[in-house]
């Protein structure tokens, strides 16, 4: 495993990726000497890694660059240069840039209506009308941190495309992974965060999840570190930037404590985190309180015709199914069924830091807690669940340490 681990994981991971990609390919009708070339590409990177040598901090990376990153400049690309009736870019991805059009008009982006903006062409395939073309219930974070960018872009090349951000988002995630786990470790966990079947599919139209994860992990490199004030900033941050982060951040800081953290830093970090996330929120309330409340809270959690309709593949859409919640938009407390589950992975991480204090251990459990409240969530689709999977997956293999010598491993083993 030590010595053929980032070919394993390309092996298993990147041949349903390169699966995937294929039917992308063969449904956008690009010419097949791409494909092939990249196929090449890819096989050649596995040769490498089979063949060791010192290829893989090459290697690994060039395969996910394809296999993860080349659908997604491609569909970039493909919507830009041929304009089609059917916007192909997710609504979340696509909301994300006009919002900050908006703002850059000087127009609260929060209780504006979307319609005529050319979101409806976004794909949609829930019976209903989308629910977002009359409400933004993303925080501040993903609005205000790319914003320069976004109008630099603009202003030397007349578009953007939200999916540039995102993959920018993405390389940092990966240099995280690779960060917070020694060599070969770390990029098989990085190949399998980006490589695991399904994810390039959801990506190709914007995964609006990641720069969230990237400020979460970056929290996480920080605690490593013993850089407990620094912690707190991006704590702070990937709290304004997607409030499900607030379900995780528990894990990391009882993992702050196993490593040396006390309750006077922790009262320190915390301040620096709330202060960051009132900053960012704060001009929003002033500007149209009504407006931010009825978008980011009153739409995600209450009841009634202005609520996001259940849908997905969780436990809620299970209970629509079988009758035991009668309306798509009818109130329901799953919050009453979220602590329970959450409040054990938390406990269930707290005891678990008591002996095991690997960075993978903090991404395993930010992964289960994650998982455990986002499949009892009012809304529960496919990018959620497969994003708690995603880092129990990366923090899995983060913890087997492959860059240890063979006898090393052996003889944990048989201690153990």
């Amino acid at each position: 495993m030590a010595r053929r681990g980032e070919a394993l994981i390309l092996v298993l991971f990147g041949l349903p990726a390169a699966a995937l990609d294929w039917q992308i390919a063969v449904t956008w009708q690009v010419p097949a000497w791409i494909s092939l070339l990249a196929a090449a590409a890819v096989l050649a990177a596995l040769v490498a890694l089979l063949l060791k040598g010192r290829t893989g901090p090459v290697a690994s990376p060039l395969a996910a660059a394809i296999l993860y990153g080349l659908p997604i400049l491609g569909g970039a690309i493909r919507w830009h240069l041929f304009p089609s009736a059917t916007a192909l870019i997710g609504d979340g991805a696509y909301q994300m840039q006009l919002a900050r059009d908006i703002l850059i008009r000087g127009i609260d982006p929060y209780g504006f209506n979307y319609a005529g903006t050319g979101m409806e062409r976004a794909p949609w395939s829930q019976p209903f009308a989308n629910p977002s073309l009359h409400h933004l219930d993303y925080w501040p974070g993903p609005l205000l941190i790319p914003l320069p960018l976004q109008a630099l872009v603009k202003e030397m090349l007349g578009w953007w495309d939200e999916r540039f951000w995102l993959l920018a988002v993405a390389a940092v995630v990966w240099i995280l992974c690779a960060r917070l786990a020694p060599g070969t470790t770390g990029r098989m966990a990085a190949l399998a965060f980006f490589l695991i079947p399904g994810h390039t599919l959801l990506a190709v139209l914007g995964d609006n999840d990641l720069p969230m994860v990237a400020l979460v992990l970056t929290a996480v490199l920080c605690i490593r570190e013993r850089r407990w004030l620094l912690a707190g900033v991006f704590i702070g941050l990937a709290i304004a930037t997607k409030q499900t982060s607030v379900i995780a951040l528990p894990v990391p800081i009882a993992w702050a404590f196993s490593r040396g953290m006390d309750w006077r830093t922790l009262f320190k970090s915390s301040a620096i985190a709330g202060s960051l996330v009132a900053a960012m929120i704060a001009p929003f309330l002033l500007w149209n309180a009504g407006a931010f409340i009825a978008d980011t809270i009153v739409f995600n959690l209450g009841g009634g015709a202005e609520t996001y309709p259940i849908q997905g593949i969780g436990l809620s859409a299970w209970m629509l199914e079988h009758g035991i919640i009668h309306g798509p938009r009818d109130a329901f407390p799953f919050f009453l069924i979220q602590l329970p589950l959450v409040l054990g992975a938390w406990l269930l991480a707290w005891r678990w830091f008591q002996r095991h204090r690997l960075a993978g251990d903090a991404l395993l459990w930010i992964g289960v807690a994650f998982f455990v409240f986002l499949f009892a969530n009012r809304f529960s689709q496919q990018a959620y669940l497969l994003l708690g999977v995603e880092l129990v997956l990366a923090g899995l293999i983060s913890r087997l340490r492959a860059d240890e010598p063979a006898e090393a491993v052996l003889s944990g083993l048989q201690a153990a």
